[in-house]
C-alpha cells in the first residue's frame, strides 16, 4: 500500500469542513460547465479564436466565495493556462497562422465519443499538438518575433486536458502539478513529469489516478469519482508540506522571526504557506546579476492554485526588495518592488499590496457596468464585442448622455485596473508631439556648473502607454487609453504614423524624432467619443474614421436610462422623465437631444432639478435655436408640464 495512504484517507474524511468546500467548488465548476457556449461556438465557426481566448481569460479569472475566501475554481489564469494560451496565440498573429492555430486546437481539444476505447488517443493529441505549437513557433521567430515571447509546449498536457475536463469531468482529470506532488508523496511513480514534454504523460497520469482510486476503495470501502479523488490529493499536496510541521532543513526560514511574520501576513489574506526556505538564485535559473542576492522563496496554495512568492533582497539586512510570483512550472513573473527603512513598514507596505492584489481579483464585469450605467446589457456587449475585435471604437452622441463615464466604465471591464487606463481629451491646440513623440526644452548643468537649454526628444502619452504595455511583465495585460472629444483635434496631424500601427498592430513603425519604432500592441485598447452637436468642428478625417467603429448613444435608450435611474433613487420625480421626453420631441434632431447625463448622481430633488434647467438645458437650447430664439419660451420647464400640471401638484 502507497505509503501512509490510510492515516490521509482517515485525515481527509474526518475534515469535514475541506470537504465541504470540494463539493461547493464543484457546484461551481458543474456551473460554469453548463453556461461555458463559447467551445462549441467555436466550432460552429460563431466566434474567432481570438473572442473565445478573451471571453475564456475573463471568466476563468472570477472569484467564487468559498469557505469565506474568495478563489478560483480552476486555476486556468497563470502561466500553464491562459498566459501559455497568450503566449501561443500571439506567436501565431506574428506568424500568419492563427487559422492553422484554431484548426489544431479545435482537433486537440475534441473527446472521443463514449465507450470508444481508453486513453491513448490523449498522446496523438498531445503529439499533434505540440507540432502545431513548433510550427508556429518556428514561423514566428523567422520573422523576427522574439524567441522569449513564446509558449513553452511543456504547459500543452495541462492545458489541453483543462478542455477534456470541460467536456467530461467524469472521464479526464486536469493534469495539476499538485495531483502530481501528492502521488509522489504516495511513492506513485509519475513516470516522466521532469521532461520538458512528454506526450504520453497524461495517459499514465490516469492510470495511477485509477490505480490509487482502486487501492482508496480497498481502504475505505467507497468508489470516489475522479473529482473526489482529484480534491483529496489537493488536500494531500496543501496539507503534506505546511510549514509548522516540516522540521527545519537547510534553507528553512522556519526560526527566522520576519519569515514568521511575512507567512502569517500571507496567511490573513488567504495564501497557505506549505514551505519556506532561503535559496539560491541557481535553484531558481535567475540570472547573473541575483547571485549575490539574498532569496527567500514562499511555496503554498491559495484556493485551488499553488505557486510561490520569491522575495529578493537587494542589500542583506535592508528592506529594498523585488517580489515575484513563482508558478507551479517554476516560471517567475515580477510583481512588486518594496524599498522601505524599517520591518514594520514594510510588511505593511506588502499587506496594502496584498490588499490591492485582493481587490483587482472582484473583476468588474458587464453586469456591474449595466447597473452602474443603467444602459442595457446588450448594447454593452455589442460594443465590447466591437473593441475586442476592432481593438478601438468611438462612442458618439449628444451631449450629456455619458459618452466619457460609460468609456471609463467599458475601461474598466477591459482592463480590470484603474492604473492600466489613461484618459486625455483632444482640443483643438493638441499636437503629434504631445501624443505620439516631440521634441521638448530641457535645462542641463554642464561640469563647470554652468547651465544651458538643451533640447530632447520626449515620448508622448500614447507612446508611454504602448511602451508600458510591450514590457514583457505587462503583456497579459489590457491597457485602454480614453480619447475624450476625439473629434476636437486636427486628427490626421495628432495621429501621425499611427494611423499605419493602428491598423497593423504588432507592427512596427518608424518615429521621425527619436528614429525608434513605435509598436502598438494588441493589449491596448483605444475609446473615443465625439459630441455629435458640436457643428462648429471639422469632421475627423477619413482614413481614421475608417479604423474606428461607431457606437451610437441612441435617444432612446438615454431617456429610458434616466427613467431606471429615477424608479430606483427618485420614484417621486419620475414626472422629470417625462419633462425631458416631451423637450426632446419638440427638439426634433436626435443630434442635439438631452441626455440624462445632466441628471444623474447629482441628490436631486425638485428644486435642484429647476436649477439645472434654468441654468444648463435653458442656454444649450438658446445656442441651439440661436436663429430662432422665441421657440426657446416652449422649453421651459413650467411650459413643459402644464398638460399635465395636475399630476405634479405640490411640486
Amino acid at each position: 500500500m502507497p505509503h501512509r495512504l490510510a492515516e490521509w484517507i482517515q485525515a481527509y474524511l474526518a475534515d469535514t469542513e475541506s470537504r465541504k468546500q470540494a463539493d461547493e467548488m464543484e457546484e461551481k465548476r458543474a456551473a460554469f460547465r453548463a453556461h461555458f457556449t463559447e467551445l462549441e461556438r467555436l466550432r460552429q465557426g460563431e466566434i474567432t479564436l481570438e473572442q473565445f481566448k478573451k471571453t475564456l481569460d475573463h471568466k476563468t479569472k472570477i472569484k467564487h466565495v468559498i469557505g469565506g475566501k474568495k478563489v478560483n475554481i480552476w486555476g486556468f489564469s497563470g502561466f500553464s493556462g491562459q498566459m501559455f494560451f497568450n503566449q501561443l496565440y500571439n506567436q501565431a498573429v506574428s506568424a500568419g497562422m492563427v487559422d492553422e492555430l484554431t484548426a489544431a486546437f479545435l482537433a486537440a481539444t475534441e473527446i472521443p465519443a463514449l465507450g470508444t476505447g481508453g486513453y491513448r488517443w490523449t498522446t496523438e493529441k498531445l503529439e499533434a499538438f505540440a507540432d502545431a505549437v513548433f510550427r508556429t513557433q518556428k514561423a514566428a521567430t523567422e520573422k523576427g518575433y522574439p524567441s522569449q515571447k513564446c509558449a513553452s509546449v511543456k504547459f500543452s498536457t495541462f492545458f489541453l486536458s483543462f478542455f477534456w475536463n470541460l467536456q467530461d469531468p467524469g472521464r479526464y482529470p486536469i493534469y495539476y502539478r499538485a495531483d502530481r506532488d501528492a502521488l509522489a508523496h504516495f511513492a506513485y511513480d509519475t513516470d516522466g513529469q521532469e521532461r520538458p514534454f512528454d506526450s504520453g504523460s497524461y495517459m499514465r497520469f490516469v492510470r495511477i489516478l485509477f490505480e490509487l482510486r482502486e487501492e482508496i476503495g480497498r481502504i475505505s470501502g467507497e468508489t470516489w469519482s475522479l473529482p473526489e479523488l482529484q480534491h483529496f490529493l489537493f488536500y494531500v499536496a496543501r496539507r503534506a508540506g505546511e510549514i509548522e510541521s516540516s522540521p527545519p532543513g537547510k534553507g528553512s526560514l522556519q526560526a527566522d522571526r520576519f519569515a514568521q511574520r511575512l507567512t502569517r501576513l500571507l496567511r490573513e489574506y488567504g495564501f497557505l504557506v506549505s514551505n519556506a526556505e532561503e535559496v539560491e538564485a541557481v535553484q531558481l535559473e535567475l540570472g547573473e546579476e541575483y547571485r549575490d542576492k539574498v532569496i527567500w522563496r514562499f511555496a503554498g496554495s491559495e484556493g485551488n492554485a499553488t505557486f510561490a512568492y520569491v522575495f529578493v533582497w537587494d542589500v542583506p539586512g535592508e528592506y529594498i526588495c523585488a517580489i515575484h510570483e513563482e508558478n507551479e512550472e517554476g516560471f517567475l513573473r515580477k510583481r512588486y518592488t518594496i524599498e522601505t527603512e524599517d520591518e514594520n513598514t514594510f510588511l505593511k507596505e506588502f499587506e496594502t499590496y496584498l490588499a490591492r492584489k485582493g481587490d483587482e481579483t472582484r473583476f468588474y464585469t458587464l453586469d456591474d457596468m449595466a447597473d452602474d450605467t443603467y444602459l442595457p446589457r446588450a448594447t454593452l456587449e455589442e460594443w465590447l464585442s466591437l473593441l475586442h475585435e476592432k481593438k478601438q471604437l468611438i462612442l458618439y452622441g449628444p451631449p450629456g448622455t455619458g459618452k466619457t463615464y460609460a468609456a471609463q466604465r467599458l475601461a474598466k471591464v477591459i482592463a480590470q485596473n484603474e492604473r492600466r487606463v489613461c484618459l486625455i481629451q483632444f482640443h483643438p491646440s493638441y499636437t503629434y508631439e504631445e501624443f505620439i513623440e516631440g521634441l521638448r526644452p530641457e535645462v542641463v548643468e554642464g561640469e563647470n556648473g554652468v547651465t544651458h537649454m538643451n533640447v530632447v526628444v520626449r515620448p508622448g502619452v500614447f507612446l508611454e502607454l504602448c511602451n508600458e504595455a510591450l514590457k514583457q511583465e505587462n503583456r497579459e495585460c489590457a491597457y485602454v487609453m480614453i480619447i475624450d472629444e476625439i473629434n476636437r483635434a486636427n486628427t490626421a496631424k495628432v495621429f501621425g504614423e499611427l494611423l499605419y500601427a493602428l491598423e497593423y498592430r504588432n507592427f512596427p513603425v518608424p518615429l521621425p524624432y527619436s528614429k525608434s519604432k513605435m509598436v502598438v500592441p494588441d493589449n491596448v485598447y483605444i475609446i473615443g467619443t465625439m459630441n455629435t452637436a458640436d457643428r462648429s468642428l471639422s469632421q475627423l478625417d477619413f482614413a481614421l474614421r475608417r479604423r474606428f467603429p461607431f457606437a451610437r448613444f441612441s435617444p432612446y435608450e438615454t431617456e429610458q436610462a434616466l427613467e431606471r435611474y429615477l424608479k430606483r433613487h427618485y420614484p417621486d420625480l419620475a414626472w422629470l422623465a417625462e419633462a425631458v421626453h416631451e423637450a426632446n420631441r419638440r427638439i426634433g434632431n436626435f443630434d442635439f437631444w438631452l441626455g440624462h447625463g445632466y441628471f444623474m448622481n447629482r441628490g436631486l430633488s425638485a428644486e435642484k432639478i429647476r436649477r439645472i434647467w434654468k441654468y444648463e438645458i435653458i442656454p444649450y437650447l438658446e445656442e441651439y435655436f440661436i436663429c430662432e430664439p422665441e421657440r426657446v419660451h416652449e422649453f421651459e420647464l413650467e411650459a413643459l408640464l402644464a398638460e399635465r400640471k395636475e399630476r405634479y401638484e405640490g411640486i
